[in-house]
């Protein structure tokens, strides 16, 4: 009897196993599918040749298109996204680009830029992005006067303060009021961050600090509603982005609720991005750069910002997430990580992306499900990316994108020295 059971079991595995490996070549309608609908971007990683007139297609006429990544640390995904972002910039006339970066910081870089060179622009990212191809795509900015702006909740980097000083003077405030505050935010934010946070020692000293960011505003804003300078806009939402931050990690620290931070953090940065939108770029195209989660239309388990972002603007905007077949990457902790392997029991990205020509193609996702296309709208492994906090590593493509961007291999980028 137990020998039968063991046979079963292994034919049932041979059965899965020839159904899922090497992904969804059993399938005639969808070999169709992938012969039809997917448009080869370039052959190799060179990008020699780089073909976007099928994005450029379903991009027409689109206010905001959102650009996403597998992770924060993988160089082809910037280098194609560069050259993407390059195309629409004289396709269409994107000028404008919004990055997951603090705003405060990215704003010090997009008014100094004319005085920066394209390394000293990258300090305004954090360490993953502070690479060769963002040292690139802020040169294309620089050279082209494309604005760049964050809209991250989060501080990236310590830029801001020389905006917060700037404007402060003036308007003539006394700098007792703000000459140490980016110094005491960055003490507090790291207590916060702490793992081991105890909310008693820290509720009275983040309050204070809270309590600074708000006198300071009012001085600011004082007498200023006819006089509003970008400098002086950027920094009256970038304090009062401080003070959010504090409060809501202040709650985290109590709670340990991972849900309403996620939530929190991604409600703040979909505000930013209607803010920047709708108050400092009303008549411009507008590109979004974040990681997948973020720029996704939807997700299962979370409130993220694209969901937010596609409730405001609907069919004016257009979602492409990037992912990629093999390779290495750099995680979130600097350390170089290898992708696991395509599943071999269930449906895998990494199998769809092993049966494409080119290095790097693109698919429109269809608004019905089909055959040949069944796979977009049914739950696909991916792996090697943050998907939501239950740690999830299947997704339904066609809920959270509009399109995709697939990679055949992939390495880490080269940091700025």
């Amino acid at each position: 009897m137990k020998y039968l059971i063991l046979l079963n079991l292994l034919f049932c595995s041979i059965v899965v196993n020839a159904q899922f490996t090497g992904g969804p070549k059993t399938n005639p309608a969808v070999t169709r599918f992938l012969q039809k609908e997917v448009t080869t971007i370039c052959e190799d990683e060179k990008l020699v040749g780089a073909e976007w007139k099928a994005v450029a297609d379903h991009v027409k006429g689109k206010r905001i298109i959102l650009l996403g990544e597998l992770n924060h640390g993988v160089k082809e995904i910037f280098q194609v996204r560069n050259d993407l972002i390059r195309f629409l910039y004289k396709k269409i006339g994107a000028r404008v680009i919004l990055f997951e970066s603090g705003l405060g910081e990215l704003g010090y870089v997009d008014l100094n830029k004319t005085d920066l060179s394209p390394a000293e622009m990258t300090n305004g990212f954090f360490g993953n992005w502070r690479t060769k191809e963002f040292e690139e795509l802020m040169g294309f900015c620089k050279d082209n006067n494309i604005a760049v702006a964050g809209f991250d909740i989060q501080r990236t980097a310590n830029s801001f303060n020389g905006l917060l000083k700037k404007v402060a003077d003036i308007k003539e405030i006394d700098s007792s009021f703000y000459f140490d505050l980016e110094k005491k935010y960055g003490l507090v934010q790291r207590e916060l961050s702490n793992s081991k946070a105890v909310y008693d020692s820290l509720r009275s000293k983040t309050n204070e600090l809270i309590v600074a960011y708000r006198k300071i505003y009012k001085l600011l804003a004082k007498d200023s509603i006819h006089v509003q300078t970008k400098e002086l806009l950027y920094t009256l939402r970038a304090i009062k982005n401080r003070a959010a931050y504090l409060s809501y990690m202040l709650q985290f620290v109590q709670d340990r609720d991972f849900t309403k931070r996620f939530k929190t953090r991604n409600s703040a940065m979909a505000e930013n991005v209607i803010w920047l939108t709708e108050n400092l770029y009303p008549q411009e195209k507008i590109i979004v750069i974040a990681h997948n989660y973020h720029i996704a239309r939807s997700n299962e388990y979370g409130h993220v910002m694209g969901n937010i972002l596609s409730n405001k603007y609907g069919k004016e905007m257009y979602a492409i997430g990037f992912f990629a077949g093999s390779g290495r990457y750099t995680g979130n902790s600097g350390k170089i990580e290898e992708m696991l392997p395509a599943d071999t029991l269930v449906l895998d990205i990494k199998h769809i992306i092993s049966r494409l020509k080119g290095f790097a193609s693109f698919i429109h996702i269809p608004k019905q499900k089909q055959a040949g296309n069944a796979w977009l709208y049914e739950n696909i492994v991916v792996n090697d990316s943050f998907t939501d906090l239950r740690g999830t590593n299947k997704l339904v493509l066609a809920k959270l994108f509009d399109g995709l961007l697939l990679l055949r291999k992939v390495s880490p980028p080269k940091k700025i020295q």
